[in-house]
């Protein structure tokens, strides 16, 4: 009799176990919003004309990208393909100058150079083609 009952609460604390939330699991691409870590060999503590605004990247179900610069808002469009490629293209932008308008030329020119992209952990890496071992763009998915 003990063994059935002790098989019981085994099952049951590994069926109760299963359905806690991951927060160590790896965002999706599309519909997280990813706040910018870095351009280049640039890192970012605070990357926008303002504390109150954090730049970021959006990509969305109808393949549009949104998102805030150092300085500007932006939207365009992209794609993907096979094994993490990823195309950005027709961005359109805001023309508000800021004392951060080089870091944010820097970071809107790199984003249609990127061809690829790597998910590990909760940063998001854009490569362009030639070079996959150093990303043009890194993100970090918002908290």
């Amino acid at each position: 009799m003990r063994l059935p009952v002790l098989l019981w609460c085994v099952l049951g604390f590994a069926a109760l176990s299963g359905c806690q939330d991951d927060n160590d699991s790896t965002p999706a691409l599309r519909n997280t919003k990813w706040m910018l870590v870095q351009v280049e060999s640039t890192p970012i503590a605070v990357s926008s004309y303002s504390e109150s605004f954090r730049s970021y990247v959006q990509f969305s179900e109808n393949d549009v990208i949104t998102g805030l610069g150092p300085c500007n808002s932006f939207e365009g469009k992209f794609s993907t393909g096979r094994s993490n490629q990823l195309f950005i293209s027709k961005l359109a932008t805001t023309k508000v100058n800021c004392a951060a308008l080089s870091l944010e030329t820097l970071f809107l020119e790199a984003l249609p150079r990127t061809a690829g992209y790597e998910l590990s952990g909760q940063e998001l890496r854009l490569y362009d083609a030639s070079n996959v071992l150093r990303p043009l763009v890194i993100l970090r998915a918002q908290q």
